[in-house]
């Protein structure tokens, strides 16, 4: 699912899938910016997010992260996953 969200005014594309576990991810991009969002590509395969608004939230705040000029992205999720 692809769902656009905004920003401090810039757009912020989301894009959530279910991976094999059963489990959710989220991964987003940002029109004019360019970096890579790995989501949960570089992370154990029994990660992941119990629903889809918690990836999605998650993905949005990583986002948010990168606007704001937070030079380190964090690797570890910023949620608690139950």
């Amino acid at each position: 699912m692809t769902e656009t969200c905004y920003s401090k005014g810039q757009k912020v594309i989301l894009v959530t899938s279910q991976i094999k576990n059963g489990k959710w991810s989220c991964k987003f991009s940002i029109p004019g910016f360019n970096h890579l969002d790995r989501g949960l590509q570089d992370q154990d395969s029994s990660k992941g997010y119990k629903t889809e608004w918690e990836a999605r939230t998650n993905a949005f705040q990583r986002a948010k992260l990168l606007l704001t000029g937070t030079a380190d992205m964090p690797q570890e999720p910023l949620l608690e996953k139950a």
